[in-house]
């Protein structure tokens, strides 16, 4: 849950703006319903409640290696985290200068939920897709692709160019798609949280 940071030097790097408010609300929802649960936790703004079992990760890197560690020991993974799309090809040590012009060269990351599967097969694996101002239809497609591509069971999909959908609100408008799509308005997180547990219920 929350955004990975890549460092471009010893003080400097790259994130994005996700909370990690969706992701804590499933952790909770999840508990409050019985489930052993294991948090990855990146760069957040929320404080996480000491009941959970957590472990911090910063860079994409870091959180590919802990989920492969992972994945084979579970049933469920719900892949909320905002994972940074490229990181840099070197990093300094340093502090870059930053008297003369800087040119960062970017190289794909891992996709780790394409990975999963391929580790547990069986697993009920879960993603979330944001894209920002494209038409009902295009936000399907693009789960639909993650499912063909990763062989998610379930994609939760949103408009983060809505008004109070972007990265860190409380509330949300999500497409629940699998073979079929379940529209669910706007909503507070939690109210959220709980729809996609009980949609993941009845298919386990």
């Amino acid at each position: 849950m929350g955004g990975t940071y890549e460092p471009i030097d010893s003080v400097r790097g790259i994130t994005n703006k996700s909370s990690g408010k969706m992701g804590l609300e499933l952790a909770k929802e999840a508990y409050i319903r019985g489930a052993d649960l294991k948090l990855i936790v990146a760069n957040v703004s929320v404080d996480i409640p000491a009941v959970f079992d957590v472990v911090y990760v910063e860079t994409s890197s870091e959180m590919n290696d802990v989920v492969l560690s992972l994945i084979s020991d579970y049933d469920i993974f719900i892949s909320t985290a905002a994972v940074s799309d490229f990181e840099f090809r070197q990093k300094s040590d340093k502090k870059i200068d930053s008297s003369s012009s800087l040119f960062l060269n970017l190289k794909p990351t891992t996709k780790i939920i394409r990975q999963i599967k391929k580790i547990n097969p069986d697993i009920f694996l879960v993603g979330f897709k944001a894209e920002f101002n494209i038409s009902r239809d295009e936000i399907i497609g693009c789960a639909r692709k993650q499912i063909a591509d990763a062989g998610t069971d379930l994609v939760i999909a949103n408009d983060i160019s809505k008004n109070e959908c972007h990265f860190g609100s409380d509330n949300n408008e999500v497409l629940i798609v699998d073979d079929n799509v379940l529209s669910v308005p706007l909503a507070s997180k939690r109210e959220i949280a709980k729809t996609i547990c009980e949609v993941i219920s009845k298919k386990l």
